[in-house]
């Protein structure tokens, strides 16, 4: 069973950092929204050959492996726990507000994708930021962005912490990290509404 739930948390790690590097990469291109043509030049190359299709199916297998290894991990860690535990940890998130926060995340993800394979790949900028006019899909992003945010934040705090690196320094880094990571992402919804309205 150890060695198991060694591979179930490897095997997460490993779809956690293809993910986060994706991230990186996706935030830094979003960053060309700041000017039409190059977004549009930019997303027209990448959707026009297989490397749309290619990087979308590595990130669902990615995201398949890291769910269901974090549910397997989560099942195995609550049948563990003790009631002993549990006065240690005086800043433990409640577990209802963990579930309802990952759902929301899984389903914020799931309505991007779908978006971005609605969009008119000519036009994309014109989409996104025809998108953005709506308060609600401001919010809604901006909601689902702080949630991503959280999460790897939390993510990244465990890795440094398996690692041995607790210091506050460690930690502030993450922390930046994280936020110019989401904020480089905000900047599209943020920029539609306020700029381009």
């Amino acid at each position: 069973m150890g060695s198991l739930l060694q591979l179930q948390k490897r095997s997460m790690a490993l779809a956690g950092l293809v993910m986060a590097a994706y991230l990186i990469f996706h935030m830094l291109t979003n960053l060309s929204f700041l000017s039409e043509t190059n977004f549009n030049n930019f997303y027209q190359w990448y959707n026009a050959g297989p490397i749309r299709w290619l990087v979308l199916l590595i990130m669902i297998v990615a995201m398949f492996i890291h769910v269901k290894a974090a549910i397997r991990i989560r099942q195995v860690n609550s049948k563990a726990r003790t009631i002993d535990n549990k006065k240690h940890d005086k800043f433990k998130i409640p577990a209802l507000f963990v579930t309802a926060s990952i759902i929301f995340l899984l389903t914020f993800i799931v309505v991007h994708i779908i978006q971005t394979l609605m969009f008119d790949t000519d036009i994309l900028y014109s989409e996104i930021a025809q998108l953005f006019q709506s308060e609600l899909m401001v919010l809604f992003y901006l909601a689902g962005l702080f949630v991503l945010m959280m999460h790897l934040q939390h993510s990244l705090a465990n890795v440094l912490q398996t690692l041995g690196k607790t210091s506050v320094t460690c930690h502030s880094l993450v922390w930046i990290a994280t936020l110019l990571l989401t904020g480089g992402f905000a900047l599209i919804p943020l920029y539609s509404y306020f700029v381009l309205s």
